[in-house]
């Protein structure tokens, strides 16, 4: 009786050991599998292309993807597995050069990119392949160059450029340029012209 409890409680526990490992293996792999290495000659790309499903091509939009050991990029369409996840472009020395993020073959969030000797150049916010949101662009000493905003891809609202101890700044409405707002109400602007 002793003995037989003893052999199902071992029959029991390898069971569930031999159940939870297998487990892991099969998620560890599926990870796995959808991490790309792209090694060129002057840089390293490491990305994701995790399965999409049902997903509507744009003719506006620039679709990044992966084919013949290479990412490729085009316009209103793909032919390949599309980009799916976390991107990190390094140089040859390892340092960072880009860092973002895909979504369904079309750049999402805050994307950032770095000069070789390590000192960041520039970020932008991206949404649905489109620029969508605050830019910065930083000279060789981190300093702003140039602080803006995006909006469905042109730029809006106020951009400034800094230079020296001077800053310019420029209004845009729509991606074209145009006079501030002014903050005086228009019926005292018609009493007084």
């Amino acid at each position: 009786m002793i003995k037989s409890s003893i052999n199902i409680l071992i029959l029991i526990a390898a069971f569930i050991f031999s159940a939870g490992s297998a487990s892991g293996q099969r998620n560890e792999k599926n990870l796995l599998s959808h991490k790309i290495i792209v090694n060129q000659d002057d840089c390293t790309i490491v990305a994701y292309v995790k399965p999409v499903r049902g997903w509507p091509v744009e003719t506006d939009k620039y679709y990044y993807w992966f084919s013949a050991h290479r990412i490729k990029s085009t316009q209103g369409g793909y032919s390949g597995k599309l980009l799916n996840g976390d991107y990190r472009e390094s140089y040859a020395n390892r340092n960072l050069k880009e860092l973002g993020y895909f979504y369904k073959g079309l750049k999402a969030g805050v994307w950032r990119s770095w000069s070789q000797n390590g000192k960041l150049t520039e970020d932008y916010t991206w949404n649905f392949g489109e620029k969508n949101g605050i830019y910065h662009k930083y000279d060789s000493l981190g300093g702003v160059l140039e602080r803006g905003k995006y909006r469905n891809g042109v730029l809006h609202g106020k951009q400034k450029i800094f230079a020296g101890d001077s800053t310019r700044t420029i209004y845009y409405h729509k991606g074209k340029v145009s006079s501030p707002k002014s903050i005086v109400p228009g019926f005292i602007r018609r009493i007084f012209n």
